[in-house]
């Protein structure tokens, strides 16, 4: 399920988002490029699905996902084929 933000958000600053990946992508507990990608396409996958809701009839409407090259054109093809599966 998707869990929405209670009280003010946080941002990370470009040092904590550069920290952040480092210690996700670590060689020794990290994670691969390809998994990120595919958990980051998910989560994008899921908010958008929990937004748009059915038309009654159970019909979702449509979306157009549209990618650029790299690794957020690779994370809007994983969402785009999960968007396709969840119908």
């Amino acid at each position: 399920t998707l869990m929405r933000a209670r009280g003010p958000l946080k941002f990370l600053t470009q040092a904590e988002a550069t920290q952040m990946d480092v210690e996700l992508m670590s060689k020794v507990e990290g994670f691969s490029v390809d998994q990120l990608m595919e958990l980051a396409g998910l989560s994008v996958a899921q908010a958008v699905a929990a937004e748009w809701r059915t038309d009654g009839i159970g019909a979702r409407p449509r979306v157009l996902v549209v990618c650029g090259p790299g690794n957020n054109g690779g994370d809007g093809l994983v969402a785009a084929r999960h968007l396709f599966h969840f119908g």
